[in-house]
């Protein structure tokens, strides 16, 4: 879909290939060995797996404002398709993990409206829901179905899953009424996901022609970088 003005696509070669993989298989080494700590319980898993996919899902919605300020790194556009869809497949693995160790396969406690933490909960339902549709509609033939401006705003509702994804992690993390994260990765990925719907806000309310004057420092910058 090389005509598609807001679908970014091109030919994979294995060093693509393993970049799509590489990151989260990084980020999830990266969960097991310094969040965890190599444990391998059910909550422990819960926690990486939800640690997973809020964190692919912020790289993966970073790459567009990071674009917009360094044209240079545009190839990064050609892997959000395979993070982003990673990141829906991790929630399920998140989501499914709950359902067979902490609610022992009883469908009714995703509605029990009396949980202390019910809202936390249906944030984070709400989360997967929407990048289910924005999964659905980020295959070819719903680039043909859709009309451009249709396909753009799904896949933008990916801010409102992250939203909510960071709304979730948020309360599901409070003791009484305080959030508590003990762990330093665990505190990382909430900071860093928490400010990329704020990057990404700066960069489209953001004056054009401040946007512009940025850029064009950042290009002087790396010019007299060059002549050192």
């Amino acid at each position: 879909m090389k005509n598609h003005p807001y679908h970014y696509s091109v030919e994979k070669n294995l060093s693509h290939r393993l970049f799509d993989i590489g990151v989260p298989a990084g980020l999830f080494l990266a969960f097991f060995l310094f969040y965890n700590f190599g444990k391998i319980t059910p909550s422990e898993m819960i926690k990486t797996s939800g640690l997973l996919s809020i964190s692919l899902l912020a790289i993966t919605l970073l790459v567009g404002p990071t674009c917009k300020l360094f044209p240079s790194l545009d190839l990064l556009k050609a892997h959000r398709k395979f993070w982003g869809i990673t990141s829906f497949l991790v929630a399920l693995a998140h989501v499914s993990l709950v359902f067979i160790y902490f609610y022992k396969f009883n469908l009714l406690r995703f509605v029990d409206y009396s949980h202390p933490k019910y809202p936390g909960i249906l944030a984070g339902l709400a989360a997967i829901a929407i990048l289910f549709l924005v999964t659905l509609t980020s295959g070819k033939k719903a680039l043909k179905l859709l009309s451009p401006k249709t396909w753009k705003t799904v896949q933008i509702t990916s801010y409102l899953a992250l939203g909510l994804a960071v709304g979730h992690f948020y309360l599901m993390e409070q003791v009484e009424g305080v959030l508590v994260i003990k762990r330093t990765l665990g505190r990382i990925t909430f900071v860093l996901s928490a400010i990329v719907i704020p990057v990404r806000l700066l960069i489209v309310f953001w004056p054009a022609k401040k946007f512009h004057l940025l850029k064009s420092i950042r290009n002087r910058s790396v010019q007299i970088l060059k002549s050192l």
